[in-house]
């Protein structure tokens, strides 16, 4: 397994790389459970307001592969989830 500032650093390279610096905040992640009960990841890519529109579902859906597979390949074998919010939504949830 991963540590938490190695699995954070891929998950924002990957994020930047598709979805461009100037649209994501930050990332971050978290130990989580996935739905059959096994570990699993948390990756929240919480974006800029208005950013949403300038995303596209290409770019989302590369995110989404290019975070497992990096992850995978440097040695994870916790399933990665991954989240989007816009920073008012993170505030506002203070759910993560």
């Amino acid at each position: 397994m991963l540590d938490e500032k190695r699995i954070q650093e891929i998950a924002e390279e990957v994020a930047i790389a598709n979805l461009e610096s100037a649209n994501v905040s930050f990332v971050s992640s978290s130990p989580a459970i996935d739905s059959q009960g096994h570990d699993a990841l948390r990756i929240m890519i919480v974006i800029y307001p208005g950013a949403e529109s300038k995303i596209t579902g290409n770019a989302a859906l590369d995110t989404l592969v290019g975070i497992k597979s990096r992850l995978r390949r440097e040695g994870e074998e916790r399933v990665a989830i991954v989240e989007y919010a816009t920073t008012e939504e993170f505030e506002a949830g203070g759910d993560s």
